[in-house]
């Protein structure tokens, strides 16, 4: 089910900014709407700036209606959307006006599991460790019950707990960002199992079309619906819509199993400083940083440099609102992880573009 997101601003809000200042003042119905979509993976984030932006001001209403990065960038093209979001890069049907990525958030890609010790009926998703190679062939298909020995020889301390359940992949039916830097991930660390990066995970699987042991889902909430709905499930989403549930602690470059949060995406983000001159962050999968959870990713505001689109005034603002106060406040609780450094420093640079 599409989620979707606009909040009108606050009478209170409209009031305080008219008494501060009379010669700005705008009646509150004439705030001009800006309508904006794509990617899943930021929208608990991008929910809560837009709420705090459309309250702080009355000239301008923030839109955000999470349909996938696929979407989103198909309807920023399109001019649909006034800016798009994505958490992967065009591979057909960029835009031919001016237009940039922003890296406006960044976050980390947790796999849960839905799993119980079969004695006691408590929870194994957040105590399972696994390896890059061993994730990749249970999502692959290669590895279909939970107590195979190469899941075990990485468990040894609840290995007598884990049961043995089949496996079911919980995986996006739509184009989406998510999708694509998951399989970037696998395809760093098993290119034989995994060697198609795209939007499209069903087609991505090996073999060319969705396993026997998998199911899809609409969005990262749909994914995250069919892992809790299923004994055996294992999914990817956002650290956001996984909203605490079990995930799996997965080794890092340096062999440390570790869980995902925003403080170990943190050390992984910290640590991908190679930026390109449209905004767009090679990540290193491989990068050996201590307690850095390794699958983390950016995610990006499409936006229009050339001048011709419409509110190109309130899309910088809500921009540089998200790079400046919302992410420095809000990120990190709700999941997150504000973009700093020199991807920020690049952002910031990039925002003021924006015509």
């Amino acid at each position: 089910m599409r989620r979707i997101f606009a909040l009108a601003t606050s009478i209170a809000g409209a009031t305080a900014i008219a008494a501060s200042s009379l010669a700005i003042a705008v009646p509150a119905n004439a705030a001009q709407t800006i309508s904006g979509g794509g990617a899943s993976f930021p929208f608990v984030f991008l929910q809560a700036c837009a709420s705090d932006f459309n309250a702080s001001q009355s000239n301008f209403t923030i839109q955000y209606t999470s349909t996938g990065s696929g979407t989103g960038k198909s309807n920023f093209t399109k001019g649909t959307f006034v800016y798009g979001q994505t958490d992967s890069a065009y591979t057909s049907g960029a835009p031919t006006f001016g237009w940039e990525y922003i890296p406006n958030v960044g976050g980390a890609v947790a796999f849960p599991i839905n799993l119980k010790n079969a004695a006691t009926g408590r929870t194994l998703g957040s105590s399972i460790q696994l390896s890059q190679t061993t994730l990749a062939k249970i999502l692959g298909g290669a590895i279909t019950v939970w107590n195979d020995k190469e899941i075990l020889k990485t468990n040894t301390r609840i290995a007598k707990s884990i049961p043995a359940t089949p496996i079911t992949v919980a995986y996006r039916s739509d184009n989406s960002g998510t999708s694509n830097n998951t399989l970037q991930y696998l395809n760093a660390w098993a290119p034989t199992i995994w060697a198609k990066v795209q939007d499209d995970f069903s087609t991505a699987f090996p073999g060319g079309k969705p396993l026997a042991n998998s199911i899809a889902g609409k969005g990262n909430a749909g994914v995250m619906a069919n892992v809790i709905a299923t004994d055996g499930a294992i999914g990817y989403v956002d650290l956001g819509d996984a909203k605490g549930y079990p995930s799996a602690r997965v080794a890092n470059a340096l062999g440390e199993f570790i869980a995902p949060s925003s403080a170990s995406a943190a050390k992984n983000l910290a640590n991908q400083t190679n930026i390109q001159p449209d905004g767009l962050v090679s990540l290193n999968y491989k990068v050996q940083v201590k307690g850095a959870y390794p699958v983390a990713i950016f995610t990006y505001m499409l936006v229009r440099t050339d001048g011709k689109g419409p509110n190109g005034l309130g899309v910088r603002q809500f921009a540089d609102y998200v790079l400046q106060k919302c992410g420095p406040q809000r990120a990190s609780s709700l999941g997150y992880v504000p973009v700093a450094g020199k991807v920020l420093a690049k952002a910031k640079t990039l925002a003021l573009e924006i015509k």
